[in-house]
């Protein structure tokens, strides 16, 4: 099964210059914990998610209203294109231990998002991989 089967194609996103408070709506309304960054073509540009919220403005007491993501976004993202296979997109899961996955076209342009729960509910017959690779997502990391 390739990417563009399996992922979520309704993901809503945010820009660079959002507020963390127009990203916390985005996930009140998708009822999630990530929002893609992208500039105005689409491109991927960072990723944002509840930690980072907790960790970069409530922490440090910046205000969400005029706190902008590309602040503290993180712009090292793990992505995976459309047509690659689910597999590779588990292992990629696993080795760098993320929940979500953005998937681009070849152009670097979002399209959607797979969650370890998408691979959990919509492959059938794939449990111990998905048990194998939440498994090693929640392992501490040390050092």
């Amino acid at each position: 099964m390739k990417c563009k089967e399996l992922m979520s194609h309704g993901t809503k996103w945010a820009y660079p210059e959002s507020t963390v408070k127009e990203a916390v709506k985005i996930m009140q309304e998708q009822n999630c914990g990530v929002v893609p960054v992208v500039d105005k073509e689409k491109h991927l540009k960072g990723i944002l998610t509840d930690r980072d919220i907790t960790l970069f403005v409530v922490l440090q007491d910046k205000n969400p209203e005029t706190t902008k993501l590309h602040e503290f976004m993180n712009k090292d993202v793990i992505t995976c294109h459309e047509d690659e296979d689910i597999d590779f997109l588990v292992g990629k899961m696993k080795k760098y231990k993320v929940r979500r996955v953005p998937i681009v076209d070849k152009n670097n342009k979002l399209t959607g998002m797979v969650s370890i729960g998408d691979i959990a509910v919509k492959v059938p017959g794939e449990e111990h991989k998905t048990f194998e690779a939440l498994e090693k997502i929640s392992e501490p990391v040390h050092g």
